[in-house]
């Protein structure tokens, strides 16, 4: 593995650069980019962030097919079967929602994943991770995910609370800090969390190009660089972090700063890989047919 800490840049490698981040929906998880963005520390290292939404994971790999995309995050699942179909990109490091903190939340009436029978369950995008995990969830309940229910992909309506009070859905996956205001709303309440069926597993993943990588390895080790140095700030400051977080978001400060504290202390924010949980997503992709039988991760890892 090349380090790029190590190589020698001339006087031009820092002379601002344009980076398009790609990402699959607008939640906290791009909270470090935002505030990383705000406070300057991006542009102190010679980049002009900008951050490109996708409605999921296949749409990003599509727009790093074509060349549109270089660097930007997904879920592992959809990127391992977007890389097992000849992706041309490499996961580099962990977002800070390594674990599954995904939360399937329903309407007040809603007790658990039993009584979603023959409701509509809201997901981001078809072939997302939403669609993976939902279908192995309502499985693990007897429900056939084709029958029992009926699946709607959101697309840019995903996170929006109008979607359970106009009756679009009955539940769904909500992302913070969303969930947290409709939970202080009493419009929607947590019937599942995706990490109680699945214990150790990597999720959320940081991918490059393989053709930035090779002729452009300092760029993104300063794009790694700054998004650790603004998930460090954000654990060091979440009552500043939570100000701008509201305004971001377009919610009360105490909502999100209540948000906050119930989803960083399980955040990865050295985004470091979690080999078990890696191994973990790997083994459940070849049992659900999602890649082959001896997919090899270690061919898609470069970690910076």
């Amino acid at each position: 593995m090349k380090n790029f800490h190590e190589k020698r840049e001339d006087k031009d490698s820092w002379r601002e650069k344009n980076l398009l981040w790609g990402v699959p929906s607008f939640w906290i998880e791009r909270f470090p980019l935002y505030y990383g963005r705000s406070k300057g520390f991006f542009r102190k290292r010679g980049i002009s962030l900008e951050i490109k939404y996708y409605w999921g994971g296949p749409e990003l790999a599509q727009a790093v097919r074509a060349g549109e995309l270089a660097i930007g995050e997904m879920g592992l699942p959809p990127f391992t079967k977007a890389f097992s179909d000849g992706l041309p990109a490499r996961v580099i490091g962990s977002s800070i929602v390594q674990q599954l903190d995904h939360y399937l939340a329903a309407k007040p009436g809603i007790k658990n994943i039993k009584e979603l029978k023959g409701r509509r369950v809201g997901i981001l995008s078809r072939g997302s991770c939403d669609e993976y995990f939902l279908r192995y969830m309502l499985e693990s309940h007897s429900l056939d995910p084709d029958r029992d229910i009926e699946i709607v992909p959101l697309g840019s309506s995903y996170g929006n609370l109008d979607c359970f009070s106009s009756g679009i859905v009955d539940a769904g996956f909500i992302i913070e800090p969303y969930l947290s205001l409709g939970e202080s709303l009493g419009v929607v309440k947590v019937v599942a969390t995706v990490k109680d069926y699945y214990p150790r597993y990597q999720w959320g993943i940081i991918f490059a190009r393989d053709d930035l990588l090779e002729n452009n390895p300092e760029l993104v080790g300063r794009a790694m660089e700054v998004y650790r140095e603004s998930c460090s700030y954000i654990r060091e400051n979440s009552e500043k972090a939570a100000s701008f977080g509201a305004q971001v978001f377009g919610i009360k400060k105490e909502v999100f700063l209540s948000c906050l504290k119930r989803n960083m202390p399980s955040w990865e924010m050295n985004a470091m890989l979690d080999c078990e949980g890696v191994k973990n997503c790997i083994r459940m992709q070849k049992e659900t047919g999602a890649v082959p039988v001896d997919f090899d991760f270690g061919a898609i890892a470069h970690q910076l």
